[in-house]
């Protein structure tokens, strides 16, 4: 049962690409008809364990050769075994096991980054604020607590924090770096924190729609607590959200985000409910969209497709209301145009608003909730029985 001890060499930051690296560098090299294996991870105390199993031929006979790489703290440390047959797959499992790794005093200075440090770091606000939402705490069912911040929802769940940031636009100079993703993680967490054994996620290769996701070791500066992290970043349309997630530990966080799904599905959790008194006032949203059309045959310009539209609502203290819907559609040249006013009465319930006299003068209900943003809310309201039929709106008096 062969065994090979490598000197630890320099880590890329990434656990899985240190992996292929000694792959092809200390197996596929002299072992013609491996195969890569997908590797399995294992995370403790900082360090990352990345291990994974081929069969090839020797002396026409089956046999193993299995690669532990150990990555953590800007070093990886590789192992080889080498068998022809898995009877000894105990020994090799206490060997591995017996490995005691210390963990090293690494000055601020000289912790392991994949990102940049050209953007000017942005200044998170702990304050509270309600975003002028009167039910400012939202128990989900599923055990997670939401209250709205300055700068972020918070949300928790036993030990576990997760702050939804709120949308940060693109700057000129986070695109200059080159490195959008890094500058924000920079802007966003390298002030608060301590970070060490940085990992990004491997999407394993190019990718349109990618998943920008960092996982570190990390020690608050304020508090001197250690944590363990994930920050999830989302961009559309030139703003970026950003979900950041405090741990106890890594088992701690895979046990609760065993994919990016859950982490993505965090979002969710910025709802809140209303109240009658914290509706009144005028809420608006305005939208419009156009398509130039070709003919699919000729080429030829064959004009613009156009769709606009406003819609306002007045809640006013009495429990009466007025709406105002106005919009136009079609090709330019034979738009179609509409313009509808009700006056009616509504009620609240926590997640549901009841219009009466709407159209035909038909009584509608909503589905309702507040989403938190920077310096107010979204008020969200979708026809109970017409999901399609939805209105988002801000606050403009």
């Amino acid at each position: 049962m062969p065994r090979g001890n490598f000197k630890s060499i320099g880590s890329s930051g990434d656990p899985k690409t240190d992996f292929n690296s000694e792959w092809d560098n200390l197996v596929a090299k002299d072992n013609k008809g491996t195969t890569k294996p997908t590797p399995d991870f294992t995370v403790e105390d900082g360090w990352t364990a990345t291990s994974g199993v081929s069969t090839f031929q020797w002396d026409g006979k089956d046999a193993y050769i299995l690669l532990n790489t150990i990555s953590g703290y800007g070093k990886t440390l590789s192992i080889t075994v080498t068998m022809n047959s898995q009877e000894f797959m105990k020994e090799v499992d206490a060997f591995l096991g017996s490995l005691d790794l210390k963990k090293p005093e690494i000055p601020a200075t000289d912790q392991p980054t994949n990102t940049t440090q050209t953007s000017t770091p942005l200044v998170i606000s702990n304050t509270p604020g309600n975003q002028g939402i009167s039910m400012s705490t939202t128990n989900f069912d599923d055990g997670w607590v939401a209250q709205p911040f300055a700068d972020y929802v918070r949300v928790t769940k036993g030990s576990t924090i997760a702050l939804l940031h709120y949308g940060i636009e693109i700057t000129d100079e986070m695109r200059s770096s080159g490195n959008i993703e890094g500058a924000l993680f920079d802007r966003v967490i390298q002030p608060r924190y301590t970070v060490s054994n940085l990992r990004k996620y491997d999407n394993g290769g190019p990718c349109y729609f990618c998943i920008e996701f960092f996982e570190a070791d990390v020690v608050e500066k304020t508090t001197g607590k250690k944590y363990y992290l994930g920050f999830r970043i989302i961009t559309n349309s030139g703003v970026s959200q950003c979900i950041e997630i405090v741990s106890p530990s890594a088992a701690a966080f895979q046990q609760e985000f065993s994919d990016q799904k859950k982490v993505e599905a965090m979002f969710n959790y910025n709802k809140f409910a209303i109240t009658a008194s914290d509706l009144v006032g005028n809420w608006d949203e305005s939208s419009g969209s156009y398509v130039d059309m070709y003919n699919t045959v000729t080429g030829s310009y064959a004009g613009m497709n156009t769709s606009s539209s406003s819609n306002s609502f007045t809640f006013n203290a009495d429990g009466t209301y007025n709406s105002h819907h106005a919009g136009a559609f079609g090709m330019i040249g034979d738009l179609k145009v509409y313009d509808q006013k009700y006056n009616g009465e509504y009620t609240v319930t926590p997640w549901e608003i009841t219009l009466t006299k709407q159209f035909e003068g038909k009584t509608k209900i909503y589905l309702a909730k507040y989403e938190a943003v920077r310096g107010g809310r979204v008020l969200h309201l979708t026809d109970k029985q017409s999901s399609g039929m939805q209105y988002h709106l801000v606050k403009t008096k």
